[in-house]
């Protein structure tokens, strides 16, 4: 059976033991991937059955939003037991789903320590460096010996989040290094922390973006990175696991602004976000698209004529706009992430976009000799001569392949010029360059194809 399905039947039931058994038996990840498979009232009924141990277990491994809402179904000593005994920057994230009010109920729980904690994690930006970090951390003095370490650790082993990196901190709790708990478990007790201790004092400013802490754990190799504040204090780590989670959120932040998918996101998931949620996230892009996809049939209708006279430019209309939308993606694409890695910088613009150019001319020019001859090959052989007249208006074959083929090559060139510019010149404005990706991108070389394609024509055909 099933896990989902053994729970259910469970609740079903109403077999408390069994459904103990069955989450002690699981791991935490396994049992809250569980709980957020029920309905509402499951769930409701999975929190009755489960003691506090379990529950906090099971919440700290929940979306931050499955998390606000089992906590409101408990009563009020069971959530002053849960929330006490979860990490701070998970209470906090659990705090920041829930109104105004619930807030203030919620942080009324806490104990003063913890409290503290929460409100200094609330005064940030959620998606800032001091809005993902955890105050669960620890920290030596340079002057003490290996033997002194220890003993501090000792009481402050449960509190700290992760002791694979342990901060030494002068008076003031500025950074003059760390150490790792294996330099403190091979070397003799006597030992000076200043002489084992590394001098590395990488760190972050608490009001930068959560995606630069990412950029500096991934450029550094670092299993967690100090928070800092302004006058170079440490207020806390972030660790790694917080960092995948950046690095899943930002990512998929990326890959909806490209599909043109605005707004905040919804934590519940795809099956359990309201249908309006969906709605309000794609409908204003999708008529901004539409709107601007009008310029297409515009530019149609001005050379209507010339469509008229030469009806087989029609053929090659849908390839000329799909192969400009298409490199121009491929373009954007590659420009972001490239960005996205540190790869370049705004201000390296036109070494970029020229290199983009060249590949462009590159790609258009083959693409624009392998369409125009296998043209010309195809209608020789498979279209007669009085349906070709009919269809090139009485103009040459050779004129037309080489019309498309011209044209072909300019609408590739310019695409990925675009592609290239736009997010750069997005990041230039503070906008991310996503925003500016794929359908938006699509849409602008749909027009120019249309338009170079149109153009290249009139003046080859001279119509």
């Amino acid at each position: 059976m099933k896990i989902p399905e053994s729970i259910k039947k469970a609740i079903r039931s109403g077999n408390e033991s069994e459904l103990q058994e069955i989450c002690n038996s699981l791991h935490p990840a396994d049992a809250a991937a569980a709980f957020t498979s029920l309905n509402e009232e499951q769930q409701i009924q999975f929190a009755q059955f489960l003691n506090n141990d379990a529950l906090s277990l099971i919440t700290s491994f929940l979306p931050a939003s499955e998390s606000a809402d089992l906590i409101a179904s408990l009563e009020e000593k069971d959530r002053t037991v849960i929330l006490e005994s979860l990490p701070d920057d998970v209470v906090t994230d659990l705090i920041q789903e829930t109104d105004e009010d619930q807030q203030k109920t919620y942080v009324e729980l806490l104990s003063d320590e913890k409290k503290g904690a929460a409100e200094t994690l609330l005064g940030y930006p959620e998606d800032s460096a001091g809005g993902r970090m955890t105050t669960a951390y620890a920290t030596l003095q340079e002057n003490m010996s290996v033997k002194e370490a220890i003993e501090t650790l000792e009481e402050t082993k449960e509190d700290a989040e992760i002791l694979a990196r342990i901060y030494v901190v002068d008076e003031n709790k500025r950074i003059l290094g760390k150490v790792r708990l294996r330099d403190l478990t091979f070397n003799a007790w006597s030992t000076p922390i200043k002489d084992i201790m590394d001098h590395e004092k990488l760190a972050i400013r608490a009001e930068e973006d959560q995606e630069e802490a990412l950029k500096m754990m991934l450029k550094y190799n670092m299993l967690a990175l100090p928070v800092i504040d302004d006058m170079d204090r440490l207020l806390g780590i972030i660790t790694h696991d917080d960092a995948l989670e950046i690095q899943e959120e930002e990512s998929t932040e990326d890959l909806e602004m490209a599909a043109a998918i605005a707004g905040e996101r919804d934590e519940e998931g795809y099956l359990k976000s309201p249908v309006l949620s969906h709605f309000k996230r794609r409908a204003v892009w999708v008529f901004f698209l539409a709107i601007v996809a009008i310029l297409s049939g515009l530019v149609i209708l001005n050379y209507e004529s010339l469509l008229e006279n030469v009806f087989i430019l029609a053929v090659y209309m849908p390839m000329i706009v799909a192969t400009g939308g298409n490199t121009g993606s491929q373009a954007a694409t590659m420009v972001i992430r490239a960005m996205s890695l540190g790869e370049f910088t705004p201000s390296e613009f036109f070494r970029v976009v020229w290199k983009e150019l060249r590949i462009g001319l590159a790609l258009g020019a083959l693409l624009g000799a392998l369409i125009a001859i296998g043209s010309w090959i195809l209608i020789t052989t498979f279209i007669n001569p009085d349906t070709l007249k009919s269809i090139t208006g009485g103009h040459d074959l050779s004129d037309l392949v080489i019309t498309v083929g011209i044209a072909l090559t300019i609408q590739v060139s310019a695409s990925t010029f675009i592609g290239a510019a736009l997010p750069m010149m997005a990041q230039s404005c503070k906008l991310d360059p996503a925003v500016v990706a794929s359908p938006a991108i699509t849409t602008i070389v749909d027009v120019l194809g249309l338009l170079i394609y149109f153009g290249i024509a009139s003046m080859m055909l001279a119509i």
